[in-house]
């Protein structure tokens, strides 16, 4: 009777380790190339999403004891919590690999729109796209600027551009899946309610300051409003509401034939001095200071 060898489990960290990469900035990683394989082992991708992208051979990959095959010009995008397992690369594989933090989209994303459209993306467990010539060079495009920002040394901001880099790619990976059929969609209630909240936030309605009336167009209560949003995204309902508002400001501010009190009127403020000070503790300007900026970048 032959023995079947036992599989290693690896966390994230640890195989990256395993597989002779130095691994400084734990919000990402990204790498390209042919992928090295670490025999009869598998890596706990917790607290990571990946994303993966075949530009030549094919590889074959098992996610969740799922198996795939990657052949050139397609994507897979693996969630937090998949277990893969690289089984065997063939025909001179070669791609693209990266590794974003669980937290990154709610530690450097605080556009309501933004996040809606990644929590659509999220609800894909796991799934495989094929790419058109065009996605893939966009795609291919994006990768070499951030790859040639790390290189670059002695950046003030290289960690600041690096992340706006892989925020830039996370988008692109975002509208090929939200065009893909190929989906499996496994979504909690807390993600539901929270989706329904920022998808309120991003129609063209008339703003309410209060997390309770977008509870009551939800048919919930607000603290079960604040809970769920609270545990899909980190942050409170309150949070994304101030943003949309504080945008929502700066474009009519662009509007010169509006005066400040027509504007506060506009957002729903009582009184001026309402909304001078939240413009002022959301942005650390005035509203005329604000607008004095914007006639001095011209």
């Amino acid at each position: 009777m032959t023995n079947t060898p036992q599989k290693t489990y690896f966390t994230f960290q640890e195989a990256l380790i395993q597989l002779g990469y130095d691994w400084q900035e734990k919000d990402f990683f990204f790498c390209h190339g042919a992928f090295p394989i670490i025999e009869n082992s598998t890596a706990d991708m917790q607290n990571y999403l990946s994303i993966m992208l075949c530009t030549d051979g094919d590889i074959d990959i098992s996610i969740n004891e799922v198996d795939y095959n990657l052949t050139a010009s397609t994507l897979l995008i693996t969630f937090p919590s998949s277990i893969v397992h690289i089984v065997r690369s063939r025909r001179h594989y070669n791609g693209i690999l990266m590794f974003v933090a669980r937290d990154f989209l709610s530690k450097y994303i605080i556009n309501a729109q933004l996040i809606y459209t990644f929590r659509q993306v999220s609800k894909n467990h796991y799934t495989l796209a094929k790419l058109t010539k065009e996605e893939q060079k966009n795609l291919i495009d994006i990768y070499k600027f951030i790859y040639r920002k790390r290189e670059a040394k002695g950046s003030d901001l290289q960690l600041e551009a690096l992340r706006n880099l892989l925020l830039a790619a996370i988008c692109e990976v975002a509208e090929i899946f939200l065009k893909s059929n190929k989906v499996e969609i496994r979504s909690t209630r807390n993600e539901k309610i929270t989706d329904a909240f920022l998808n309120l936030l991003i129609q063209p309605i008339k703003m309410s300051h209060k997390t309770a009336y977008f509870a009551d167009q939800l048919n919930i209560s607000p603290k079960y409003l604040m809970h769920a949003v609270k545990a899909t995204t980190g942050k409170s309902p309150g949070f994304f509401i101030n943003e949309k508002i504080t945008d929502n400001a700066k474009l009519l501010l662009r509007d010169y034939s509006l005066n400040i009190s027509q504007i506060s009127e506009k957002l729903g403020f009582s009184e001026v001095s309402s909304f001078s000070n939240f413009f002022k503790k959301q942005t650390n300007l005035s509203p005329t200071l604000y607008r004095a900026t914007l006639k001095c970048s011209k």
